[in-house]
């Protein structure tokens, strides 16, 4: 073994003679034996994680797939012609996929869109030409639905792409529209599924699905933002001014684990109306007997001159029941559930400021969640936030019909965990290949949040001070191990593609009553780790994550990486009695293209 180095907690860390595995010992934890006693392997099998990371996320995930996708076909030469998602098999061996934030818009689109799986596929028969493919079936889709903007948006969007800006531009173009048809987080999912996959509000977690997709759980990882009273936070619900108006909510009866609790929709793909296959929340997180409380305020205009007395109102409900999701989970709206799973900016809710800034212009960047039927849980729950914030809409009537159905705010599952893998364990996985999309230094900070000492890199305390750690390794060991993992070679040319990193890391859990997941669990997770330098859609050019895609796609299918992928990458995929085929000789994908039809930037005539 190669690569030996000596850890701080004098374990040793050790490297396989391809350089590949590393395994670094499980550290002291308390004993999970009575946990792992009550913890049920939900769904047994290895699970795929897919890490958000907004549309990088989903690039990164789109163009692995693909590159995977031509590996697989050149190590089973005769068996198509081009390669397809399933006559490659590359994600049969896995149980389950766990997603967050835009890893979840990616996996909404390949589990429901044959549009979108033959987009991957299409790249992958033409590797030189996918940045152009990406771009005329799925940007361009996605850039076109601001078309019918009105000439003053549209002229401030000329103005900035002449001045060079255009990200800025694009930007502009996508904020008029949703300011024009609804500024909430919803909405503007719904328009991005729809427009690059046809995905719409009918389609729930049990529509017909991708062939390769049948009898996979999906888990479609979020947080419930649960603040209690010692936390000294709340959820804004309404905020208004003249006369100050406000609803707020936190948890009452129960100390809380964390001011974000994870929850997953989860559901086997193509079982008919069979329920969740696992519990929404851990019980451990939010039992039964906690509560919602619900207050509201309303300074009586009369009396403002008298210091501002108030008429206040409260109600209540049970906080940790979610029986109508877990039953109904086959008519779950796909495009609410990926919403919850990437509202990144919904933890504004937990500030009055900007809360009172949004309702103000009618905009929400939280989902609502409710109880009720699981088909109108999402609709109906908004319907009740929005009557709270109508003018007179603070009331003891709204109080009791936001407690009636249990409405609580649900965000991105970034806030608990960025990268699904904690959810894919709760889940049963003890084998997990995640997907990570890393800033241009490839230091994996996503990862650090399930290792001790991870908040240290990962935020520094606000909001998230009470986050806990589901493995016992120190995030220090992790970083240091992922930093000799061996990295592809990448492509002459690459303009945003900084590092593929792949390896694998031998875990241990520690007892976490946030998660339910007992202590003493031993965990392999495989790592490819693609760096880069795209933002995750901050004022980027949309057209960049073209290019991108495409740049994963030729490096994980280059023969100058032909070794690492086949001999390492590949079993994780496919198993290892089937990576022993010869590679065929007419694959080039060594050189990434440029050609101007997939250049940052360029005019397409559409002037978006």
């Amino acid at each position: 073994r190669e690569g030996q180095v000596a850890l701080r907690d004098s374990r040793a860390l050790f490297a396989s003679t391809s350089g590949t595995r590393s395994s670094f010992w499980a550290m002291s934890s308390r004993d999970g034996a009575g946990m792992q006693q009550r913890q049920a392997d939900f769904v047994s099998g290895s699970a795929l994680a897919v890490a958000g990371g907004g549309l990088r996320a989903s690039s990164v995930a789109t163009g692995l797939t693909s590159g995977l996708m031509v590996v697989a076909h050149d190590m089973r030469p005769g068996t198509e012609s081009t390669p397809t998602l399933q006559g490659t098999g590359i994600y049969d061996n896995f149980a389950s996929i766990a997603s967050v934030s835009g890893g979840s818009w990616f996996a909404a689109e390949l589990i429901y869109s044959t549009r979108f799986v033959q987009l991957v596929e299409e790249m992958a028969g033409s590797p030189a030409e996918a940045a152009q493919l990406h771009r005329q079936g799925w940007t361009m889709p996605w850039l076109s639905i601001a078309r019918k903007n009105s000439p003053y948006v549209k002229l401030f969007a000329r103005l900035a792409k002449q001045r060079g800006f255009v990200g800025v531009s694009q930007d502009i173009r996508l904020a008029g529209y949703f300011w024009k048809t609804g500024m909430t987080w919803t909405n503007w999912t719904l328009a991005m599924l729809q427009a690059t996959a046809g995905i719409d509000m009918s389609t729930s977690l049990g529509s017909e699905v991708t062939p390769w997709a049948e009898g996979k759980a999906w888990l479609v990882c979020h947080v419930l933002t649960t603040p209690s009273v010692q936390d000294m936070r709340v959820v804004h619900i309404a905020e208004q001014r003249k006369p100050t108006r406000s609803i707020t909510q936190f948890v009452a009866n129960f100390p809380g684990q964390s001011i974000f609790t994870p929850a997953v929709y989860s559901y086997i793909l193509g079982s008919g109306d069979a329920p969740a296959p696992i519990p929404y929340v851990a019980a451990s997180a939010l039992p039964p007997t906690s509560r919602l409380n619900y207050q509201g305020a309303v300074q009586t205009s009369s009396r403002a001159c008298c210091g501002g007395a108030q008429e206040r109102f409260t109600s209540e409900a049970h906080a940790g029941r979610f029986e109508s999701i877990e039953r109904g989970a086959h008519a779950l709206p796909v495009v609410s559930c990926a919403a919850a799973s990437s509202a990144a900016a919904g933890d504004v809710v937990l500030l009055a400021k900007p809360s009172l800034a949004l309702d103000a212009v009618g905009a929400d960047f939280a989902v609502w969640q409710g109880a009720g039927s699981a088909s109108d849980c999402f609709e109906r729950a908004a319907r009740r936030v929005r009557d709270a914030n109508a003018p007179d809409g603070v009331t003891q009537t709204a109080l009791d019909g936001l407690a009636d159905d249990r409405v609580q705010a649900v965000i991105d599952a970034g806030f608990s965990d960025p990268t699904g893998i904690a959810y894919a364990v709760r889940a049963g996985a003890r084998e997990v290949v995640v997907y990570l999309n890393n800033e241009a230094s490839n230091v994996p900070i996503d990862l650090t949040f399930l290792f001790v000492g991870g908040s240290e890199y990962a935020y520094a305390g606000g909001v998230h001070a009470k986050a806990s750690p589901v493995f016992g390794q120190s995030a220090n060991d992790m970083l240091a191990a992922y930093a000799s993992f061996p990295q592809l070679k990448l492509c002459e040319g690459s303009t945003f593609v900084t590092a593929i990193s792949v390896g694998t890391l031998q875990v241990s859990t520690v007892d976490s009553g946030l998660w339910g997941i007992p202590g003493g669990v031993e965990v392999t997770l495989h790592i490819v780790g693609v760096a880069s330098t795209v933002t995750i859609g901050y004022v980027e050019d949309v057209y960049n994550y073209d290019i991108l895609t495409q740049e994963v796609i030729q490096t994980v299918s280059s023969r100058s990486n032909s070794e690492l992928v086949r001999g390492t990458v590949m079993p994780w995929f496919l198993g290892s009695a089937d990576c022993g085929a010869r590679p065929r000789s007419d694959q080039s994908t060594d050189e990434p293209s440029t050609t101007p039809a997939a250049e940052s930037g360029t005019d397409d005539g559409s002037d978006v």
